[in-house]
């Protein structure tokens, strides 16, 4: 079969596809109960999707859909002895064949058998039973940060774990500066999202080393400086909001002798949020300050429950490497859903390959990309990939309406973070009139200035950078003197992201 990440753009575009197809045909046309209705009711079969632009034929599917009923995006073929709630067809001979030669040579090797040897059960149960239930039995779910107020759930079994994610996540290996040893700090939160899952699936399947933190409150910021300056750690895993929080407790205990410098820190995997550029020289100064390597490399990742797994640059600037093994991208127009050429922008749009449990067709992660994707072989690493270009931003959340403007957020945010003297911010969108929706908008921002720098001159600044970069003056500059209580009240409503934005009106476009 060969290095399929060592095909030519061409080879692998026409094997992923040919892939997926055969994945719609086996697992998920018999076996999705969401998709199998689906199909019949458009009158769509397998064999119609025979070319790439067959699948315009499958309607994208969006969280509207899903959310409703998550146990039907969950493939589950129905089986001997087993009630089924969906109606989906019968386990294949083809799969069950399969599972009776796992059995007699025991490969993949399990070791469950050794322990049931005295219970009175048959060959089909103990032996094929178990081979079915490692492929499509439910073994893990978690969910996603719920940011919307209502999480939707992804779950996993044995073999999603044990083939597409053990080979997928190892694509961390792929960064040629990343040694077999490196150990890895996760200041992650613990919580059940992706985010965190992800390292710790990574880690015991890829075989690399770290620790996880669990987050600030679970082993406190001060003590995870102290771990990474004493424990041999050269990596930080983080979400970018909590990493500048991080470093930047990690400045002060350095100044003050608490911590010794982070003389091994040479690289950070940030995800979970857009990493700006502007973002990302800020990050970049506070590791340098905090003694951290002269080639401090900050690397991006992106993923999203829905997708199951995350994916990352293979090194700095080196653009995101979309698996094209165990998913089909596509990149679509947000209006018309209709496909837009190779690195054009749009919308990304993405269909599983060979999973189980919660799998999509044609999923909109809702997530617009400014330069589209393009397939093509990295130049640092070497290997074929569908390459993802940010920046990334929400199709619709990521924009709103303000005074009249069409306001991109992230543009406010950098405004405001870029601005010299900011230590830390919040934007405030509320109404003159608290609750009326017809009276004026307002813009306010509460800001935490820097040690050493004129409140008012930064104010003044602020406002300037706002105005020219969004068309909108803010209307009220609130200087907070706690920074430590401004920073905190940033993650206080999911524990996991900062909310550098807080929408406050009734009604929004």
């Amino acid at each position: 079969m060969g290095n399929f990440y060592l095909k030519s753009a061409d080879e692998q575009r026409e094997a992923s596809f040919r892939r997926l197809t055969k994945y719609i045909e086996e697992v998920i046309y018999p076996y999705h109960p969401y998709y199998r209705k689906m199909f019949q009711e458009n009158g769509i079969k397998p064999s119609d999707i025979r070319k790439p632009s067959d699948l315009l034929k499958i309607p994208v599917t969006n969280k509207d859909d899903y959310r409703p009923d998550p146990i039907a995006f969950i493939v589950q073929p129905k089986v001997p002895g087993r009630e089924a709630k969906y109606d989906t067809g019968k386990i294949s001979g083809k799969f069950l064949a399969k599972y009776a030669a796992q059995s007699i040579f025991n490969y993949p090797r399990d070791c469950a058998d050794l322990y049931r040897v005295n219970f009175k059960e048959g060959f089909a149960y103990r032996k094929i039973g178990r081979r079915l239930a490692l492929e499509w039995n439910p073994i893990h779910f978690h969910a996603s940060a719920g940011s919307t107020g209502d999480p939707t759930p992804a779950v996993y079994t044995y073999r999603d774990l044990h083939v597409p994610v053990k080979e997928t996540a190892s694509a961390f290996w792929a960064g040629e500066h990343v040694k077999w040893d490196i150990r890895a700090l996760n200041i992650f939160p613990g919580a059940p999202h992706l985010a965190f899952f992800q390292v710790i699936m990574g880690k015991w399947l890829g075989g690399a080393s770290g620790f996880d933190t669990f987050g600030g409150s679970i082993v406190p910021t001060k003590r995870q400086i102290q771990l990474f300056s004493e424990g041999g750690f050269a990596a930080l895993i983080a979400i970018p909001s909590y990493l500048v929080y991080w470093l930047r407790r990690a400045v002060d205990m350095v100044a003050s002798g608490e911590a010794k410098p982070l003389e091994n820190l040479t690289m950070a995997i940030c995800a979970a949020e857009p990493l700006t550029d502007s973002l990302r020289k800020h990050i970049k100064d506070l590791a340098a300050r905090a003694g951290g390597c002269e080639d401090f490399r900050l690397v991006q990742g992106y993923g999203m429950t829905e997708m199951k797994v995350a994916f990352y640059e293979c090194h700095e600037n080196s653009n995101i490497h979309l698996n094209p093994k165990y998913f089909y991208w596509e990149v679509v127009d947000p209006e018309t859903n209709e496909p837009v050429p190779e690195g054009e922008p749009g919308v990304l749009v993405f269909s599983h390959i060979d999973w189980r449990g919660t799998t999509f067709l044609r999923y909109s992660t809702g997530d617009f990309i400014a330069r589209g994707i393009k397939w093509e072989r990295c130049p640092h690493c070497g290997l074929t990939y569908q390459m993802m270009y940010p920046s990334i931003m929400r199709a619709k959340k990521d924009f709103t309406k303000l005074k009249g403007t069409r306001v991109a957020l992230m543009e406010l945010i950098s405004a405001v973070r870029d601005t010299n003297g900011v230590y830390q911010f919040q934007a405030i969108l509320d109404k003159e009139v608290e609750g009326d929706e017809f009276s004026r908008d307002m813009l306010i921002i509460r800001l935490a200035v820097q040690d050493g720098y004129d409140a008012d001159s930064v104010c003044g600044d602020v406002r300037k950078n706002v105005k020219g970069r969004t068309e909108v003056t803010p209307d009220r500059i609130i200087v907070e003197q706690d920074k430590e209580k401004l920073e905190l009240e940033l993650f206080a409503k999911t524990g996991i992201k900062a909310e550098y934005v807080v929408e406050n009106r009734p009604i929004h476009l």
